[in-house]
């Protein structure tokens, strides 16, 4: 077992040295091969819960973080510019904080706020859940179109001008 969790964290750790421009870490899917995304639900860092179905009709921009990752504080400003910009498209944003402690994870956000909530999932279940394309980083960015549907994915640190066009775009969609 030691070996397989060796290779998961330097999988992890490799997504954390990542260049921060989307490029060829970066995958959008037409329409017609989108799939469904998993049921998304938790315990929020802030003591609330979240459950995905809420937001039905809306576009829902998830990203995956660690407190323990550089790049992550470095996209966090960047991310928190989108959501603030996007939010009147009904789009969504949900922070996935993964393999952490909470404490750490709160005060990642004081001092790197996003406006937006995160999950709090130290196991990290809920990127296992997204089986077709798995957040195989950290970061990670996957957007889910009105559907539900996983619409581009970014496994790289991202820059406000990488997201807000593919937010955008899908949000636009009819």
């Amino acid at each position: 077992m030691r070996p397989l969790l060796s290779v998961v964290l330097l999988a992890v750790l490799a997504g954390c040295g990542a260049p921060a421009r989307a490029g060829a870490a970066s995958q959008a899917y037409p329409v017609a091969e989108r799939r469904p995304g998993p049921a998304v639900r938790g315990a929020l860092l802030d003591g609330g819960r979240y459950d995905l179905a809420d937001h039905r009709g809306a576009v829902v921009v998830l990203n995956f973080w660690a407190s323990w990752c550089g790049p992550c504080r470095k996209e966090a400003a960047e991310l928190a510019a989108v959501a603030a910009a996007v939010a009147p498209a009904k789009v969504a944003f949900l922070g996935v904080d993964v393999h952490d402690e909470r404490d750490k994870a709160i005060a990642f956000l004081t001092a790197h706020p996003t406006g937006y909530p995160s999950l709090f999932d130290p196991a990290g279940e809920v990127a296992l859940d997204f089986t077709q394309v798995p957040p195989s980083t950290i970061p990670a960015t996957l957007v889910l179109d009105r559907a539900g549907r996983v619409a581009a994915v970014f496994r790289t640190p991202l820059l406000r001008e990488d997201l807000e066009p593919v937010v955008r775009r899908i949000a636009a969609e009819p």
